[in-house]
């Protein structure tokens, strides 16, 4: 019997008890006092009008104090019973009732369980639902279970350290487990699932790099930690700018790749419109795509103009494109200076990357400590002053508040035009607002997992999941016979940078280009162009 229940039915007892009481002793005093010989059921009548506050007692008026007080008595217990013992009993009855009911079970089977709901949740489950998967969250939290219940998340209400919770999850008949709790309980949520099967893949996300070996002890297969992830990739991004030789390139294949080059006021090409930089002139160097102004075009016109703001997206032989990337470099002093703002998981990677450069660095943070230069608000632009900002090669923002670190770039823009900065955003809808505020390289701590998960969990192959654009390799079984124009590819917002056929990589793909069976196409764009044409394609 539910608490409820138990409550409502001790109630109701008691206060048929009371009356019934109450009852004989009324009856005793009609009787006895008043002189009176009705039944005892006509007083049980009276005194259930009068507490239900229905009459004031068929009864009246009474001769004795004695009976006027009694009455009086009932009368001011008639306020007890219906403001105070009936709504203890029906209000959780009406709670029970009307409240929605939280889901406790799944019928599903070969899915993904993940266990905790945080905030890059979102694009965990935007993965799963573009690519078919089936998947259930377990969550401790009540109201948040039933508001992703009604956003159509399939949800189960639940411990997620419990044994009993992964088994009404349906753990033993899973495909496999992402752990995306706290860290502190995570080992707890590994071991409960192998105490229930010694042979399901686990996939851990944990922002603490220590963790890793405690964490693949319990039972992890394997521990993917996103913001440290982030952090090299943002070093990387910063040395390939020091050094052109050192150039941000994605292998796609032998002799195949991409690279993001940004154009800076001091670049050679800046000012010049797309066809006069020469790009479209090289034989064995294809523009994918570029953005600029924060935004991502990817059939750019010849006569679109390249400024500070633009990002080249460059396809062709590694060779060809380091060449390219040295020639419309702009001219770095000899030492590079790098302003990190934020000393977290993510800022403190980027400086421990960039030790094995000869940049300088400086970082900024709100606290004290042993590497931090200088303390203060990264928004005001007196600390960004201290940080000599004015003179840095690159600006890094990693601090955890996206909108302070939107604004802490629009300050950093106005001191120094012509700086780099690179940002790091929680919120995949921040991305280009950060990019419209100057900065010239985004990254989204949720998309980066999202797309580990892909890697890890759907063992799907993705080229490069810590870009700004996702390249993914899709076989075209379902496209053999179709052209180019005839496919959803058009329709989408993703680049076809280059169709794998026989071992060798065709760049040039007109419309009226034919698939075969065993083709493998190259397809880049960002999550949302990959999941449109991933639902685009899949059969009817």
């Amino acid at each position: 019997m539910e608490r409820w229940q138990r409550r409502a039915a001790k109630t109701i007892g008691g206060v048929v008890v009371l009356i019934v009481l109450t009852s004989i002793i009324y009856h005793y005093l009609m009787v006895a006092v008043e002189g009176r010989s009705g039944s005892y059921f006509h007083s049980s009548q009276v005194v259930v009008e009068t507490v239900t506050g229905t009459g004031y007692g068929s009864d009246s008026p009474w001769d004795s104090p004695l009976s006027n007080l009694f009455v009086m008595a009932m009368d001011l217990g008639t306020f007890l019973i219906l403001f105070i013992v009936l709504p203890y009993v029906f209000q959780p009855i009406l709670e029970e009732t009307l409240s929605p009911t939280v889901p406790r079970t799944t019928d599903l089977t070969d899915h993904v369980v993940v266990c905790g709901y945080s905030p890059r949740g979102d694009r965990l489950v935007d993965e799963f639902e573009a690519r078919d998967v089936d998947y259930v969250v377990v969550d401790d939290d009540e109201p948040e279970a039933i508001e992703l219940d009604d956003a159509g998340v399939s949800v189960v209400y639940g411990d997620p350290t419990s044994v009993e919770t992964l088994d009404r999850a349906r753990i033993d008949e899973a495909a496999s487990v992402v752990i995306d709790t706290e860290d502190e309980v995570a080992a707890s949520v590994v071991l409960a699932v192998r105490e229930r099967s010694d042979s399901i893949r686990i996939v851990v996300m944990s922002s603490d790099l220590t963790l890793e070996r405690p964490l693949r002890y319990a039972g992890a297969d394997t521990v993917v930690t996103p913001r440290h992830l982030l952090g090299r990739r943002i070093a990387e991004r910063i040395q390939s700018e020091i050094d052109p030789r050192l150039s941000d390139v994605t292998s796609l294949g032998e002799d195949f790749s991409l690279v993001e080059v940004t154009v800076f006021e001091e670049s050679p090409i800046c000012g010049q419109t797309l066809a006069e930089t020469g790009v479209l002139e090289t034989e064995d160097v294809s523009i994918a795509g570029l953005w600029t102004d924060g935004e991502f075009v990817s059939s750019p016109s010849p006569d679109l103009e390249i400024d500070e703001n633009t990002v080249l997206l460059l396809a062709g032989s590694e060779a060809q494109l380091k060449a390219l990337e040295a020639r419309t470099a702009p001219v770095r002093p000899e030492r590079a200076r790098v302003v990190v703002a934020g000393y977290g998981e993510v800022g403190s990677t980027v400086r421990e990357r960039l030790r094995a450069t000869d940049a300088e660095c400086t970082v900024i943070d709100i606290r004290d400590a042993e590497e931090v230069d200088v303390v203060g608000d990264v928004t005001r632009e007196s600390v960004l002053q201290r940080a000599e900002l004015e003179t840095a090669t690159v600006y890094v923002v990693t601090i955890a508040d996206d909108d302070e670190a939107i604004l802490s770039v629009l300050v950093a823009r106005e001191l120094a035009s012509d700086l780099d900065i690179v940002v790091r955003v929680n919120d995949s809808e921040k991305e280009n607002k950060a990019r419209r505020a100057g900065a010239d390289y985004v990254l989204s701590l949720p998309d980066i997992s999202g797309r580990l998960l892909a890697l890890d969990v759907l063992r799907e192959e993705i080229l490069s999941y810590d870009r700004q654009l996702q390249v993914v390799r899709f076989e075209a079984d379902d496209l053999a016979g179709q052209s180019l124009a005839d496919t959803e590819i058009p329709a989408t917002d993703c680049i076809l940078v280059g169709v794998e056929r026989s071992g060798e990589i065709l760049t040039d793909v007109p419309p009226e280009f034919r698939f075969e069976g065993d083709d493998s196409l190259l397809l880049a764009g960002d999550d949302e162009a990959i999941d449109a044409f991933e639902s685009a394609s899949e059969p009817a």
